[in-house]
């Protein structure tokens, strides 16, 4: 599970938004690749540890994978973790058919998804905690990360419950206009969107880069007692791929 991670220079600055070119002016996505991430918690943002992101759409498949590494204590509360996402592609977007978490001394979480059912089976060690209704264009945690693509290049907001490893958040994905990072990776021109609860559960804020194809460059994720955790990527390698699963349960 573990993977060696690549050490990023910091973070320098963000910048106030900018009058920059329309989502659809982006560059063509790269089919697979990888992101290299440095991860920063808490309100003074210093840098806990780094993350990898792989990526791989290819066809009607998709296969995602982000293994965050932790450093000292971080790594025993809880920010030590792989998650995996895979399923299909269809008109709508990404289609989940199983997320995964792996976290050093607990059991194996999973959420599969029965399209045919209309239900996701939420496990903990194979056994059920929670079974929910899902409707076409639901994502898991990992896939909303590129289904923000698809909000972005609308411009307009959307809904859908969003499954995590332990529950479902109907939710609502929604651009917050156009800013340019200054990240380790680079100065990338990018858009901003922001996914939020209905009950307040989920407080996610995704920056897109236009120049490599609206994937995901920085995720902030807020946590309901107000903790962050900020991964800003700090080298972006398109064409190393995740591998796809060969079978199709669902």
């Amino acid at each position: 599970m573990r993977r060696p991670f690549a050490r990023g220079v910091l973070l320098l600055a963000l910048a106030s938004a900018l009058p920059l070119a329309p989502a659809n002016a982006a560059a063509p996505a790269s089919a697979q690749g990888q992101i290299h991430f440095d991860v920063h918690y808490g309100s003074q943002g210093f840098k806990v540890g780094e993350a990898r992101h792989d990526w791989t759409l290819e066809g009607e498949r998709y296969a995602l994978v982000l293994a965050l590494q932790a450093k000292g204590l971080a790594g025993l509360f809880g920010l030590d973790y792989e998650q995996r996402s895979s399923g299909r592609i269809d008109a709508q977007g990404m289609r989940p058919e199983l997320f995964e978490v792996e976290q050093r001394g607990r059991k194996l979480e999973q959420a599969n998804f029965d399209w045919a059912a209309g239900r996701v089976s939420i496990r903990r060690g194979g056994e059920e905690r929670r079974s929910a209704a899902i409707r076409a264009g639901d994502q898991d945690l990992l896939s909303l990360w590129h289904q923000a693509r698809r909000v972005a290049e609308s411009g307009k907001a959307a809904k859908f419950a969003v499954v995590t490893n332990k529950s479902l958040k109907q939710a609502t994905l929604e651009p917050r206009g156009e800013e340019r990072l200054e990240l380790a990776a680079g100065t990338l021109d990018t858009v901003r969107l922001h996914a939020f609860a209905e009950q307040g559960e989920l407080d996610i804020d995704i920056w897109l880069s236009k120049r490599h194809g609206l994937l995901p460059v920085r995720i902030r994720i807020t946590d309901e007692k107000g903790g962050v955790l900020d991964q800003r990527a700090s080298r972006i390698e398109p064409g190393s791929p995740a591998a796809i699963p060969a079978t199709d349960k669902n």
